[in-house]
């Protein structure tokens, strides 16, 4: 760019020759060179702002293309492993201090539902609806009768109900084998043990994970197949832990108390001989978590072991009592 001089000089000269004053002739040229700035300071702002629209026209538009597509895309059915994301089923049992079993797998199967080879959904929604209560009618209608290609309809169902979905006789309901979590004393140590749910799976099989628990607390070591199934064993007495839930729950009924916890120790080794907190779960049928608003302690979910809180009471007295031995009070 060719700047005009602020003080040229033919001007100068001509100017003092006619008696005017120089200065004015450089502050019009200051005067035209901001303006001359301005202008162009604004065209590459205009530039500028053309491009940064365009961009957000083409993200918003491919944002929005995407989005159409989603919504008028159809679930694809599960694949049971992908190169490179195989599904681990295999877990490992647990079993107490005697080698007594607390948890262990079983297998099962899953129910789901592919509608375009349904020959009467309808139909066949008022029959699982009987099978299973806690279906949704309308909502089993809704999805049998729409556009969905496959849905889950149960993770895992019982031989009973395998055998009284198959009496349906439609086609499109179909059975996938999968392993499940069992505990075979049902609600005994059930916060101990925690409970288990499904991580990744598919038609043919399903991952189970921890949720809770010592299941959550050792689930890479259930899961891990380097242990060749090896159980893992913990310092509980399930004999103990029975008879400990037993008085329990005994004197919790009689004092009509709202929850109690009990924790029985090796005084010798420190190991954690039973741990009891009611009330409790049977985690074979794990209950879903309080929502917001609702006492955590309300929960059966809630351990009371472990996660109450209470004040010292009687059990400071050991530190009163154990200063007097020093002092030799007593």
């Amino acid at each position: 760019m060719i700047r005009t001089p602020l003080r040229p000089l033919a001007r100068i000269l001509h100017a003092r020759a006619s008696g005017e004053n120089p200065d004015v002739i450089e502050e019009e040229n200051i005067s035209l060179r901001h303006h001359e700035m301005q202008v162009q300071a604004r065209q590459r702002a205009e530039g500028r702002l053309l491009v940064l629209g365009l961009f957000f026209v083409c993200a918003f538009g491919a944002i929005i293309a995407r989005m159409g597509m989603t919504a008028v895309s159809e679930p694809a059915e599960p694949v049971a492993s992908v190169p490179g994301a195989a599904i681990a089923a295999q877990r490992a049992d647990i079993v107490d201090r005697n080698g007594s079993l607390l948890a262990t797998n079983f297998e099962t199967h899953s129910l789901y539902a592919q509608p375009p080879q349904m020959i009467d959904p309808i139909g066949a929604a008022e029959k699982l609806v009987e099978i299973f209560p806690d279906l949704d009618r309308e909502r089993l209608i809704k999805d049998f009768t729409g556009k969905r290609k496959f849905l889950w309809v149960k993770k895992k169902i019982s031989p009973e109900q395998l055998q009284a979905v198959h009496d349906i006789g439609d086609p499109g309901l179909m059975f996938g084998p999968r392993e499940m979590r069992l505990y075979p004393n049902g609600s005994l140590a059930a916060h101990v043990l925690g409970g288990a749910g499904f991580g990744k799976e598919g038609v043919n099989a399903a991952e189970v994970i921890g949720v809770a628990g010592v299941e959550r607390q050792f689930d890479d070591y259930l899961r891990d197949p380097a242990n060749a199934g090896k159980p893992l064993q913990l310092s509980l007495d399930l004999t103990v832990q029975a008879a400990a839930e037993q008085v329990l729950y005994g004197g919790m009924k009689l004092m009509n108390a709202k929850g109690a916890t009990s924790i029985l120790m090796d005084a010798h080794t420190g190991e954690v001989i039973s741990v009891v907190s009611f009330p409790d779960f049977d985690p074979n049928d794990r209950p879903r978590p309080p929502t917001s608003g609702f006492d955590p302690s309300d929960s059966p979910l809630f351990n009371r072991a472990v996660q109450g809180v209470y004040e010292l009471g009687s059990t400071f007295k050991i530190f009163t009592a154990a200063q007097a031995m020093d002092l030799g009070l007593v």
